[in-house]
């Protein structure tokens, strides 16, 4: 059931007296606010809170007030809770975009076939996000531009790439071992 479920945000803090949380959003409001709904994790499941009316404050960030949560105690109560979203709800606006559960663990390899490592995780850097790939060794950084991304299949679980000369040694490091 977890598998269901992707974490989109986070409950920064009550506003306010009668109920409103600001909730911070990973990536985009678009994925609370689209779906109309959210889901916070309890002890047996996820659930769900339907979205009464909410504002955005700033950049990723908005003011909600959700059913059933009608005054600031009840709202302080849900300070620092992760907010997930529903993946089938997760709203996509174009079949080339993916989000970024869905691109952890891809394999990647460049266009001679040759394996460069796994998708460990992405950063957001501003004007692209950049993937962070490891083959247990090293880590690489690949910006996700469309010169460099040649292919996303999440259904073979593979990223082709196409990378210029020396992109893969200039941002290569060495994965240390944990520290005791």
């Amino acid at each position: 059931m977890e598998k269901d479920y992707v974490a989109v945000g986070r409950i920064k803090r009550a506003v306010g007296l009668k109920g409103e949380v600001l909730i911070k959003a990973f990536s985009s409001t678009k994925s609370i606010i689209v779906p109309g709904c959210l889901f916070l994790k309890e002890k047996d499941g996820f659930r769900r809170f339907q979205i009464a009316r909410f504002r955005e404050k700033g950049p990723k960030e908005l003011v909600c007030l959700l059913e059933g949560v009608n005054n600031r105690t009840l709202a302080e109560g849900l300070e620092r809770r992760q907010v997930f979203q529903e993946k089938s709800l997760l709203p996509r606006e174009d079949t080339d975009e993916y989000f970024w559960y869905e691109l952890e663990g891809l394999r990647v390899m460049d266009q001679d076939g040759k394996e460069l490592g796994t998708v460990y995780s992405i950063i957001e850097a501003g004007a692209q996000d950049v993937l962070v790939v490891r083959d247990g060794k090293r880590e690489i950084l690949i910006p996700m531009v469309d010169e460099f991304i040649k292919e996303i299949d999440t259904t073979r679980g593979i990223c082709l790439v196409d990378l210029p000369p020396g992109l893969e040694e200039t941002t290569a490091t060495s994965i240390k071992g944990k520290r005791k």
